[in-house]
């Protein structure tokens, strides 16, 4: 009779990879681009954590007309630092007309720190963008105008979303970094923002692959 399966008492180790992450503001607006490097400054000391383009160039600084070159990063989560304003044409979505977008978007969470960053016409592109394939996309962004500097929530937010679990869904990963941000001593100061405009939505992908 054949011994049954021996058991070498080993443990299944769980590889922790690092999490990719790119910052990027325009261009045309050194406040924005400011503001971006202050954040990305944060993540440098995170732990299996990887700023993208590099450690050494931490923030991307897109050209008029060039935002895919932000979307289309492969990273597993942006945060894009910029200016928006309202219209039928968004052209202040990184300086670049939506219409005109077209890199698949793969990450798995985006931050967008800036007004009408949640508007519909921007999730309809976001969703035009992401593959159907993948989970959809967790953003965080205001579906109107944001009439304080935001960024001051970036910051604590990614380090609480960076750090915390690695598990389970993306959108519920941001909602639980939100939450912890907003408990933090440093945000105590900053009551007046309407922390409620940034709201977290849901947006599977609609993009085909042949």
């Amino acid at each position: 009779m054949r011994p049954g399966p021996q058991h070498s008492g080993r443990r299944h180790i769980r590889i922790v990879r690092n999490l990719r992450v790119l910052t990027a503001a325009p261009a045309r607006s050194p406040r924005c681009q400011e503001d971006a490097r202050r954040v990305a400054a944060r993540l440098t000391y995170l732990r299996r954590v990887t700023s993208l383009p590099s450690p050494t160039e931490p923030v991307l600084i897109v050209a008029p007309g060039d935002a895919d070159r932000a979307l289309g990063a492969t990273a597993d989560v942006l945060y894009l630092c910029a200016h928006s304003y309202p219209g039928p044409q968004p052209e202040g979505f990184l300086d670049t007309d939506l219409a005109s977008l077209s890199s698949p978007l793969t990450a798995k969470a985006l931050i967008l720190d800036t007004c009408w960053g949640a508007a519909p016409a921007v999730r309809r592109t976001l969703a035009g963008l992401r593959p159907a394939h993948l989970p959809p996309l967790a953003l965080l962004a205001s579906a109107g105008p944001a009439r304080f500097d935001h960024h001051v929530l970036a910051g604590p937010l990614l380090e609480a979303l960076l750090t915390g679990p690695r598990s389970g869904p993306w959108h519920q990963r941001l909602a639980s970094a939100k939450t912890a941000a907003l408990t933090t001593t440093e945000l105590a100061a900053h009551t007046r923002r309407d922390w409620k405009r940034w709201q977290i939505h849901y947006i599977p992908g609609t993009r085909t692959t042949s």
